[in-house]
């Protein structure tokens, strides 16, 4: 009996080859876009409980806020949620968290610069306001995404 392979199955291991490759980057383009994801939301979350330290992680280091003082940071996180009128009974103890949902992706001229649209949500106690359309311009930079800014400025 002869050991040598017949040409169909050489064919259906080149393809399967082929077909995993293809999943393998199907699977890391997605990991990849879905960072963004994650980015925009650790963003949020931190500006809704005004955590300096997890703000930092999120944004480049010339950021306005994370070049700054941590009392400055949650000053702004202050009069920028806590004072809306949806948020005034509020309590100094009570959390506000955040959801994000990104409606679109876009590609800014370079594959690690991006502009994402998201609505955003900002909730505690029953009281919320929401942002619909925010642009959230993002930095692929030491292996994660950065937060540049957001526009409008809602924070």
């Amino acid at each position: 009996m002869s050991k040598t392979e017949s040409g169909a199955k050489k064919a259906g291991k080149a393809l399967t080859a082929f077909v995993i490759l293809i999943l393998i980057a199907v699977l890391a383009v997605s990991k990849f876009i879905g960072g963004q994801d994650t980015a925009a939301l650790k963003y949020c979350s931190a500006v809704a409980s005004a955590n300096f330290k997890e703000y930092v992680k999120t944004v480049t280091p010339d950021d306005v806020y994370a070049s700054g003082s941590e009392s400055d940071f949650k000053a702004a996180c202050k009069t920028g949620l806590r004072d809306l009128p949806e948020f005034s009974e509020l309590e100094d103890t009570d959390n506000l968290s955040a959801n994000v949902r990104i409606t679109e992706h876009k590609m800014n001229g370079r594959l690690t610069e991006w502009v994402c649209t998201a609505d955003i949500d900002f909730f505690c106690s029953g009281s919320s306001v929401s942002y619909e359309g925010v642009s959230v311009a993002m930095r692929f930079s030491g292996g994660k995404w950065v937060i540049l800014n957001t526009e409008p400025n809602v924070f």
